[in-house]
Order: structure tokens, then C-alpha cells, then sequence
């Protein structure tokens, strides 16, 4: 599994920023999506937990997909 994008989107929905952080395992796209209330926070926060997930995922990649709430994109 390894990390290939982060996306912000550049308008509030809702008032939140989403980010979604891509990873691709075996030729298949995942995704992990975050929401937080400015675009900077949404970034920093799919960053680090995109790197925390990628370390639980090579210990238990069931658990850590299910943690994360990481899915086929």
C-alpha cells in the first residue's frame, strides 16, 4: 500500500473542507476522506493520518482499513 495523492477540495461543503488522501495496493485505488473546518486543517490532518494508517496497515490491513475508514475508490 502506498500513499500517491492528497486532494483538498477548495470550497467549504457544509462547512467543512474535505480531504481525501489516495493510496494504491495491487493496481487498486483506495481512499480515505477527512473533513475539518479550513482547507490547511483538512490537508494536515489527511497527511498524518494517512501516514499513521499506512503503518497499521502493514501490521493488520483489515483493522486498520476498518480504523481508517479506508475503501476501494
Amino acid at each position: 500500500m502506498k500513499l500517491t495523492e492528497i486532494f483538498v477540495n477548495e470550497q467549504e461543503v457544509a462547512g467543512e473542507y474535505i480531504a481525501q488522501a489516495f493510496f494504491e495496493w495491487n493496481g487498486q485505488e483506495w481512499e480515505m476522506t477527512v473533513k475539518a473546518s479550513s482547507k490547511a486543517e483538512a490537508e494536515a490532518q489527511a497527511t498524518a493520518q494517512a501516514e499513521a494508517y499506512l503503518k497499521e496497515w502493514a501490521v493488520d490491513q483489515t483493522a486498520a482499513n476498518e480504523k481508517y475508514g479506508v475503501y476501494p475508490f
